[in-house]
């Protein structure tokens, strides 16, 4: 009987609104959880008649579900300090991928696999653009995001180098300023270079360019004999020279008791083979005993005894181009004339570790074009060193920038963009498919997912170390409950109601 049909219909709706309250109660704290909303809707009518004047007569069949709405204004941004977090503030949504099609969430609470990609909570890849060298390519395809976790950054030789220096115009002739700048090989050791400028005249310079490089030994002992050897690169022994820096020194046993030794001056670019014979006759003087001092063709110091002991270092110059060394001229304002350009090819060869040659720019044009080096009437300074290299370091953490670029951080003080998360949108969000874990699909009603950055696109801008909480309203979902329970025993009602008649009728028949 349409009597019975029409109130069950309202129960059956109901029913569907009030598990939708329910829903969304209970999905209070889940994050970026988006409420919905029950619609209803009359069911058809059935034509009974006319009036006099024509008009028709029709009794509806009762209601029915619309449709489940979903509220996709965006919930409160909560700051967690987690690195793994990304909250969206605007439109769109994060990609996701578990091997198949992409998902859409809004759900930034990841965290990280133990491959280092960066993934939800129920394991599937966030997806983005990948970077190489640093450098994100958003015309590449999507790839998941991943983190370089115990991985060390290579290191990077120095390119350029620059310093600010005022030289004072009443400098002696031959008086000399020094001013360092520290700069890394292609493995990452690093050096202190000297560029050390000389009076040479009036408003006339020289500079000159070195880098020493400091030598400890490679020692091992076997059978109470110690081999100590220090490399002096890859030049050979006919260019491989050591400076006066060094601090070696050697103790050993003597006839009676021990003696200790300090390397022998040694003149500025003497051969290791030199320095070699230099330092055994020195060992021989002091009378210690059983120990050799040699050399090698490939630029090797030897020095090898029993029961000796060696402390310090050997430093050597590298083999210098011919750029590292030039005039300075400036006219009579103390503004830097010659040269007007950066000095190019100033390189080092034979670095001790088996480094590739140094080539470097010397960056005497600041940024604006203006010289860095001046002379005025006034003490002289060296400062604001520049350079462009580093040594190798080790991962660190990492962060998400506000248009998604996911940023790593090492030991060394480097950072690097490692990808950038990509962010999606629909035309039309109603017609997305609720999969449950805050994750949606696409379908023919909501459209294909058009994908591109944060910030582009009418896409919203990301918060690291943040989610977006649930966007329920707790007292808007008790108002609808309680407007749902009471159509619920309305419904009720009208179907006892019913069945009192219908019982009445019934009675009457017998």
């Amino acid at each position: 009987m349409a009597s019975f049909y029409i109130p069950l219909t309202g129960l059956n709706a109901d029913s569907t609104a009030l598990n939708t309250i329910a829903n969304d109660l209970s999905n209070m704290n889940t994050t970026a959880f988006k409420a919905q909303a029950t619609n209803f809707s009359d069911l058809f009518y059935q034509q009974m008649g006319t009036t006099g004047s024509g008009n028709s007569i029709q009794v509806g069949g009762g209601v029915q579900v619309a449709s489940n709405a979903t509220n996709y204004t965006q919930g409160s941004i909560d700051s967690t300090s987690v690195d793994t977090d990304a909250a969206l503030n605007g439109n769109g949504f994060f990609v996701l991928n578990g091997g198949g099609s992409n998902v859409l969430s809004r759900a930034g609470d990841f965290s990280l696999a133990s491959n280092g990609d960066l993934i939800t909570s129920d394991g599937l890849n966030v997806m983005g653009y990948p970077a190489v060298n640093g450098v994100v390519n958003a015309n590449a395809a999507l790839a998941a995001i991943n983190i370089p976790e115990n991985q060390v950054e290579p290191p990077k030789a120095t390119t350029t180098f620059g310093m600010t220096a005022t030289l004072d115009s009443a400098t002696a002739i031959g008086g000399t300023v020094p001013g360092q700048v520290q700069v890394y090989d292609s493995l990452g050791k690093s050096y202190e270079a000297t560029v050390t400028y000389a009076n040479t005249g009036i408003n006339a310079w020289s500079y000159s360019v070195s880098m020493p490089d400091t030598l400890a030994a490679n020692s091992s002992t076997a059978l109470g004999v110690t081999t100590n050897l220090y490399n002096f690169g890859s030049s050979g022994a006919t260019q491989a020279t050591v400076n006066q820096g060094t601090n070696l020194t050697i103790t050993g046993p003597t006839a009676t008791a021990t003696a200790t030794i300090t390397a022998p001056t040694v003149v500025a670019g003497e051969s290791v083979a030199t320095y070699a014979t230099d330092l055994q006759a020195a060992v021989t003087a002091a009378h210690i005993v059983g120990v050799a001092v040699t050399s090698t063709p490939g630029g090797q110091l030897s020095i090898v005894g029993t029961g000796i002991t060696t402390s310090g270092s050997v430093i050597q110059d590298p083999v210098a181009s011919a750029n590292a060394s030039g005039a300075l001229v400036f006219d009579s304002s103390g503004n830097l004339v010659s040269p007007a350009a950066d000095v190019s090819g100033i390189s080092f060869a034979g670095l001790s570790d088996g480094a590739a040659t140094l080539n470097m720019t010397w960056n005497i044009l600041g940024p604006s074009g203006a010289a860095t080096i001046s002379q005025v009437d006034s003490t002289s300074s060296v400062s604001a060193t520049t350079q462009n290299g580093y040594g190798s370091g080790e991962y660190q953490s990492f962060s998400i920038g506000s248009d998604g670029t996911v940023t790593a951080t090492y030991s060394n003080g480097q950072k690097q963009s490692v990808g950038q998360l990509a962010l999606a949108n629909v035309a039309n969000l109603q017609g997305l498919q609720d999969l449950g874990n805050s994750e949606y699909t696409t379908t023919l009603a909501s459209g294909t997912a058009s994908i591109g950055v944060s910030g582009t696109d009418g896409l919203g801008t990301l918060q690291g170390g943040a989610i977006e909480e649930s966007n329920v309203n707790i007292s808007a979902e008790f108002s609808d409950l309680i407007i749902a329970q009471r159509a619920f025993e309305a419904n009720s009602k009208t179907v006892t109601t019913f069945d009192t008649i219908t019982q009445e009728t019934i009675n009457m028949i017998h």
